[in-house]
Formats: structure tokens, C-alpha cells, sequence
């Protein structure tokens, strides 16, 4: 039995996802959390071997979402399952640690078979998802970034995974006025996510991930 952990804000899909796991019979349901915060509270209960990861919870996003639960259980693999397709949100999520991105239109079989793969030590990516980021990648990358100094002393931070409140104390500067740098930083990009910028950054070859 393969013990599963399902966090997703979404009473009928978490229903949905724990009646197609439990037909198997090769899954176990550890538990099921609507958002992340509820997972943590939990973190000594269970060891999860796999996670099933909605992108976008109430109190986190996909990339944020990985960063905690790599810490909470670095042996578990997770897969992404979503209604998001855009191509930052999939490089961001598989660049945190995602070991899959499954769309939820994916038909229940594709899925059953896409999560073995993800159990058995593989990585895999539905097909509409794969062609997306295969597009994505072979986009020219940005030569040079608008982005002020302080701007990518900001984003450089983000990568590293600090809050607000730490990018302000190791720069200096005020939580308000990382904000707002932040918020400049995503207009400059066209972005939304913290996670979306950052995988944006790297691909245009403006920062490195350590």
C-alpha cells in the first residue's frame, strides 16, 4: 500500500481523488487537508510516500507549497494536480521539487497511471503540460533585465525561499519597502507569483538557483 497525503482546497476534488484512490486498492489515505497550514499542524503524524499537491491553496502557492513540504518530508514524492497550466506556474512548481504535474481534466486512468510512474521514482508531465514547457524552454532567453540593482538583491532573496520580513532585515530595509520592490518587480516581469518570477529569472539567465 502506498500511503498518500492529499492537500486540496476543494471539497468534491479531494472527495473525487480519495473514492479513485481507495478502487485501487493500492493506496493508502493517510489524510486529506484543505490547506496547507493544516498539513503542517500534522507534520510528526504521518510519512507520507506520496503527496498530492493542489497549485493554488488558500494560504500558498504551488512553488511555496513544495519548499515546505520538501522540509516536512524530503523523501515523499509530490504530484502537482490542477487546473493551472501556465507555463511559469509548471516550471516554478517542477524547479521547487514537483515530481509530476497532472491537469485535472486528466482522465482517471492517465492519472492513476501518471501517479505510478511518480511512486515508482519517475517524473512525468500530461502531454498538453509537456508541450508547454517544451515551448516555454525554447524561447530565446532575455538578453538583459530592467530590474534596478536593489530590485534583483530582492529577487535573489526570494529564490532562497526568504519572507518579507527576512529580505528586510538582510538588506536593511523596511517589510513595506520590500513589498513594494516586490510589487515593481512583478510588474516589470508580468507575473503574480513569487515562484513565477523567480523561474522567469532563471530562464532569462538573470539569477541562478543555489
Amino acid at each position: 500500500m502506498i500511503d498518500v497525503i492529499i492537500i486540496e482546497d476543494n471539497h468534491n476534488v479531494q472527495d473525487a481523488l480519495a473514492t479513485l484512490l481507495k478502487k485501487t486498492g493500492d493506496y493508502k489515505l493517510l489524510a486529506a487537508y484543505f490547506d496547507l497550514q493544516s498539513a503542517r499542524a500534522e507534520k510528526n503524524t504521518f510519512k507520507p510516500v506520496l503527496i498530492i499537491l493542489d497549485l493554488a491553496l488558500p494560504d500558498s502557492r504551488g512553488p511555496e507549497a513544495i519548499t515546505v513540504l520538501r522540509e516536512m518530508y524530503p523523501e515523499a514524492r509530490i504530484a502537482m494536480y490542477t487546473a493551472y497550466e501556465n507555463e511559469s506556474d509548471i516550471i516554478a512548481c517542477v524547479m521547487a521539487g514537483a515530481n509530476g504535474y497532472i491537469m485535472k481534466d486528466t482522465p482517471y486512468e492517465r492519472l492513476l497511471s501518471e501517479l505510478q510512474v511518480i511512486c515508482q521514482g519517475g517524473s512525468t508531465l500530461t502531454p498538453r503540460v509537456a508541450e508547454k514547457i517544451l515551448k516555454q524552454l525554447n524561447t530565446p532567453k532575455l538578453a538583459e533585465t530592467t530590474l534596478t540593482g536593489r530590485e534583483l538583491e530582492v529577487l535573489n532573496l526570494i529564490s532562497l525561499g526568504l519572507k518579507y520580513e527576512d529580505i528586510a532585515e538582510e538588506l536593511g530595509i523596511s517589510a513595506h519597502t520590500v513589498r513594494h520592490h516586490i510589487e515593481k518587480i512583478y510588474k516589470k516581469m508580468n507575473v503574480n507569483s513569487r515562484g513565477q518570477a523567480v523561474a522567469h529569472a532563471v530562464r532569462a539567465g538573470i539569477i541562478q538557483l543555489k
